[in-house]
């Protein structure tokens, strides 16, 4: 007979997985700022509205465009009960979309190399690690950053720590940990055949990272990313002023929901905060806009090229999910934390992207930015610009 006590951690666990959303789940599933862009004005400021309309009170949205060389933003609540308005310096968990900064870091490792996107995963980890495998095949960079490693959603031994929080989820989770549950993983299917979307494959993708530059995974994304970008509110750990901007998460249900903290184990699969300035900021580096030093230009050039078809449910690039929408190719990513939600999106041929962050976990962000996505990129067209 099965405890209680232990459906209940199982169900925690689950969400914990569930809640750092991933890409695939989709497939199955204040005042206007800044410049108008050539997008429907009314149609972008209508689809904000209904959003935020949608969330319960207390919270807010706060949504970046980019279209060409003009860009908007819009804000619509606040950071929390009695709070400030959301606006452009609010700063937000942006959970999975941290994943595409992990695979920006590898692409750039790849782009200088430092790494080879073929290499195995166990000649990054200490020989005492046993790392599994299948079929006589084994794990490699590339099939982690792709999803195709066949490793579960989550560690095996995730949860079971005697520290688990389950409204912090990923806290008490160390590298020994993660040393462990890599030993006692079985692999769903032989490397490299299927993907499967993976915390843990990515999380660990993160931790190799910074283990062959000898240095944390925040460290990493800062030197490698984000302070060359001039990204200021980006960060692992909020450093005192941006830290003052950060939002109060929330669960659907309005109650306010701790914020998420991570140790080196699993923070490439969701650790980063940041705000709708630094998001739009990012955006731009993806569309070539940022002004990015030469050799992170290249490695975002890099990112976007196609490293696995999914057979009909479209490409896998350095992290990027790529669909097509109504003719347009859009690179694509979202994000859950316990009470927050984000989405980015863009197409870099016609030059136009789009970033949602909410603090409040739940549905509609990534509908939305798809929404406003495909009017940016529909008006995009008809003014010849594509």
């Amino acid at each position: 007979m099965i405890s209680s006590s232990f459906r209940y951690r199982s169900v925690l666990i689950l969400a914990a997985g569930l809640l750092l959303l991933g890409c695939d789940l989709l497939e199955s599933e204040g005042a206007g700022q800044g410049d108008p862009t050539r997008g429907d004005t009314t149609t972008v400021a209508s689809l904000v509205q209904e959003r935020h309309n949608e969330q319960p009170a207390g919270t807010g949205v706060v949504v970046g465009i980019v279209d060409g060389s003009d860009q908007q933003t819009l804000a619509r609540g606040v950071t929390r009960a009695e709070g400030d308005s959301v606006d452009t310096h609010t700063v937000f968990e942006i959970g999975s979309i941290t994943k595409t900064f992990t695979a920006l870091a590898l692409a750039d490792r790849v782009e200088q190399g430092a790494v080879r996107l073929g290499a195995s995963v166990a000649a990054s980890l200490p020989d005492s690690v046993d790392v599994p495998g299948r079929d006589g095949t084994s794990i490699t960079l590339k099939q982690l950053v792709t999803h195709t490693a066949g490793m579960p959603r989550l560690p095996p031994n995730f949860g079971k720590e005697p520290e688990f929080e389950s409204t912090d989820p990923y806290a008490a989770y160390s590298v020994p940990e993660l040393y462990r549950g890599l030993e006692g993983t079985t692999l769903l299917h032989p490397p490299g055949t299927a993907y499967q979307y993976s915390n843990f494959g990515v999380g660990l993708l993160g931790h190799l990272l910074a283990r062959r530059s000898d240095t944390t995974y925040r460290a990493l994304i800062r030197n490698r990313i984000s302070a060359r970008l001039g990204m200021e509110d980006t960060w692992v750990e909020l450093p005192e002023g941006p830290n003052q901007r950060l939002a109060t998460g929330h669960r659907p249900n309005g109650s306010a929901m701790p914020h998420w903290h991570w140790r080196e184990s699993m923070a490439g699969a969701g650790v980063l905060r940041s705000s709708a300035r630094d998001m739009v900021t990012y955006l731009k580096a993806q569309l070539g806009q940022a002004g990015a030093p030469s050799p992170l230009r290249r490695a975002i050039e890099r990112s976007h090229t196609t490293l696995y078809d999914r057979e009909g449910a479209g490409p896998i690039a350095y992290g990027w999910h790529v669909r097509e929408q109504n003719g347009h190719t859009v690179f694509w990513h979202n994000g859950e934390t316990g009470g927050f939600k984000s989405f980015i999106g863009f197409n870099p041929k016609q030059n136009a992207g789009v970033v949602v962050l909410s603090n409040v976990a739940q549905g509609g962000s990534t509908e939305m930015g798809f929404a406003l996505l495909d009017t940016v990129l529909t008006n995009t067209e008809e003014d010849g610009q594509g």
